[in-house]
């Protein structure tokens, strides 16, 4: 039994008259007769009863009918489903990203996405880019939004989507609560809550770097993770942190945020998409299609 086979019975049925069905079918009428009556053959029964005058369907056919048009509905269905997964518009898609992408890009990334493709699931998962950029080389992830620089290796191609630039944290009712901005050598005797090492080693290794060009080892008195977690402990009074100046959008009114002078590497921070070095999933170059244009929009 063959698709097309079906596709003409219930042509038949819905006509009841071979020359309308064939028509329908854009096809030849003895055809059709031939493709139908080796069905019948093949199922061992008269789907119709057939007169000079008329065609009926018989209570075999009937009882078929129900069935058939099941069937060429769930095919179609199949059908539309593989071209909107080849179109990336339906379908799941795996997305890592780290804390500072939901203060700026990752809110409207996901209203905007989720707009133009509304048949596709999102499954996301917040870390921080050492481990998301360990999961896109081991495909555990189909792409991720990391902070960069990147320092460590990685197969992963990136491509940034925001720029960006580290300030210094402070508590406002502190002695610099009432500056603007700080050379990056003041914070030579101030207590420094910084990135972890183990867990992130790229933002890390670039606030050492500065301050080892400023000429003096920092005075790390807590590390964290996130950067949402560094502000806490800079509200409480523990220290000063440098983080991306993205969080201070949704920051305390208790912390201010000074620009650095005196590093040039102070502007080097951004937002990218990474994806695995051969990407083929159709939906996830959609979304790093839709983060370059919305991260240029944010940039401008």
């Amino acid at each position: 039994m063959k698709l097309e086979q079906i596709r003409q019975f219930v042509a038949l049925a819905e006509t009841l008259n071979f020359h309308r069905a064939a028509e329908r079918l854009n096809m030849a009428q003895p055809p059709l007769s031939i493709s139908l009556a080796k069905l019948e053959a093949e199922l061992g029964v008269r789907l119709f009863d057939r007169t000079q005058r008329r065609v009926e369907i018989t209570e075999a056919g009937a009882a078929a009918l129900v069935d058939a048009r099941r069937v060429l509905f769930h095919a179609e269905q199949m059908r539309l489903s593989i071209r909107e997964s080849v179109a990336g518009t339906s379908g799941a898609v795996r997305l890592g990203f780290v804390g500072t992408a939901t203060y700026s890009l990752l809110p409207r990334l996901l209203k905007e996405f989720r707009l133009l493709y509304p048949k596709v699931e999102l499954m996301l998962e917040e870390s921080w880019t050492t481990d998301l950029l360990e999961k896109i080389d081991r495909r555990q992830l189909d792409l991720a939004i990391v902070r960069v620089p990147v320092l460590d290796r990685t197969a992963a191609r990136l491509e940034v989507v925001e720029r960006d630039h580290f300030v210094v944290a402070v508590p406002a009712a502190g002695p610099l609560g009432d500056r603007t901005s700080i050379d990056i050598r003041e914070l030579k005797d101030e207590p420094l809550i910084s990135y972890s090492r183990a867990n992130v080693p790229n933002l890390s290794g670039m606030i050492m770097l500065m301050c080892h060009e400023a000429g003096f080892q920092p005075n790390v008195v807590q590390e964290a993770i996130q950067a949402q977690t560094i502000l806490s402990l800079v509200e409480s009074g523990i220290g000063v942190g440098l983080v991306a100046s993205t969080v201070s959008r949704y920051s305390s009114d208790n912390i201010r945020f000074l620009t650095i002078t005196g590093s040039p590497h102070a502007e080097g921070l951004g937002l990218a998409i990474a994806l695995p070095p051969e990407q083929t999933n159709r939906i996830a170059a959609n979304f790093r299609d839709l983060a370059v244009q919305l991260g240029g929009e944010l940039g401008a």
